[in-house]
C-alpha cells in the first residue's frame, strides 16, 4: 500500500472516531439501586419525536447523557401545558426543550427533572415529578 493510501485510511478512521459519540458508562452508575439502573436501560424517546424519526434508534441512555442543568417551565397563555427550559453550567441562557422529547406524566427515578442529550441535542426529557 503506497504512503498516499495509508494516510487517507488513517485519516478516514480518525474522522470515523471523532464523530462516534455515544453515551458513557460511568463507575458510580454501579452504585445505584438495580431498579433505578433498570429505569435508564429501559428509558426510551418519545414515539414521535425528531430524535427517534431521524436516527431510528429508540434508547435514551444508550444514545445520550443525562446533563446537569437547572430546570424551569414557564406558563404561556392559552396553551395546556408549560414550556420547560433548561440551563446547564456551561450556558449564559436558557434554551427550551423540545415537546416532542417531553414525558408529561411520567417520573424519573426520585421524581427527578431528567434530560438526556446526544451530541448537543436533546433526545428525552422527565419533569420533575412527572408534571404536565
Amino acid at each position: 500500500m503506497s504512503s498516499l493510501c495509508k494516510l487517507l485510511v488513517c485519516c478516514f478512521c480518525a474522522c470515523l472516531l471523532a464523530f462516534r459519540v455515544e453515551a458513557r458508562w460511568k463507575p458510580e452508575y454501579a452504585t445505584l439501586p438495580p431498579e433505578v439502573r433498570a429505569w435508564y436501560r429501559e428509558a426510551q424517546t418519545m414515539p414521535n419525536s425528531t430524535p427517534r424519526l431521524k436516527h431510528g434508534w429508540v434508547s435514551c441512555c444508550e444514545h445520550g447523557d443525562v446533563v446537569d442543568a437547572k430546570f424551569e417551565a414557564r406558563k404561556v397563555d392559552g396553551r395546556y401545558r408549560d414550556e420547560w427550559y433548561y440551563k446547564t453550567d456551561e450556558m449564559t441562557e436558557f434554551k427550551r426543550i423540545p415537546d416532542d422529547i417531553i414525558h408529561f406524566g411520567e417520573a424519573a427515578p426520585w421524581g427527578l427533572p431528567t434530560l438526556f442529550i446526544y451530541n448537543g441535542i436533546e433526545v428525552c426529557f422527565w419533569p420533575p415529578n412527572g408534571a404536565s
